[in-house]
């Protein structure tokens, strides 16, 4: 588990300095209790506090991949796609899916697997497919701009370039009309 002063991504919160880990009591009659006490680094001043007992929610709290780490799994993601499901109910639910999780993984590969279906279908991106794409890559910007020392903006551009996507691909996706 993270210690003080350890850098972590807490789910929508971004990218947290870990305070402390100290014993709470939230309202008279609880239990005093073991808290991780998260700062988020972007949301000025912002407390999350994580009580240490519960393993649904210290899950979530991911360390924060190195430049290299990030390199390391772009490369891993640049020849694999996720399947392409026809069937828009069971693609949004395998979307938000993602969404839900997380993982910088599973979210590169959605983004990449959208980015795809952009460039080969004259209509571009349903609205959904397009939101869906805009929320996994704030995510990843949010999770990797920290560590790369660059502005969310220009996340996506260096997720792309690493991809080995092509420079029409750099583009903003496509949405229907």
């Amino acid at each position: 588990m993270p210690g003080k002063n350890d850098f972590v991504h807490y789910g929508a919160y971004g990218v947290c300095r870990v305070e402390d880990l100290r014993p709470m009591r939230f309202g008279p009659g609880e239990p005093l209790r073991e808290y991780y006490v998260l700062r988020s680094v972007d949301q000025n001043g912002a407390d999350i506090y994580v009580p240490a007992d519960n393993p649904a929610l210290t899950a979530r709290m991911r360390p924060v991949l190195s430049q290299e780490e990030i390199d390391r799994l772009l490369a891993s993601c640049r020849e694999e796609c996720l399947p392409w499901s026809e069937d828009r109910k069971q693609r949004l639910d395998t979307f938000r899916g993602i969404l839900r999780r997380g993982d910088e993984r599973e979210l590169l590969l959605l983004a990449r697997c959208l980015y795809q279906k952009s460039r080969e279908t004259a209509k571009g991106l349903s609205s959904t497919d397009a939101q869906i794409l805009k929320k996994a890559e704030s995510m990843i910007a949010q999770a990797f701009s920290f560590s790369l020392h660059i502005g969310t903006q220009q996340v996506g551009g260096y997720i792309r370039r690493k991809l080995g996507l092509t420079a029409d691909s750099s583009a903003p996706a496509r949405q229907q009309g």
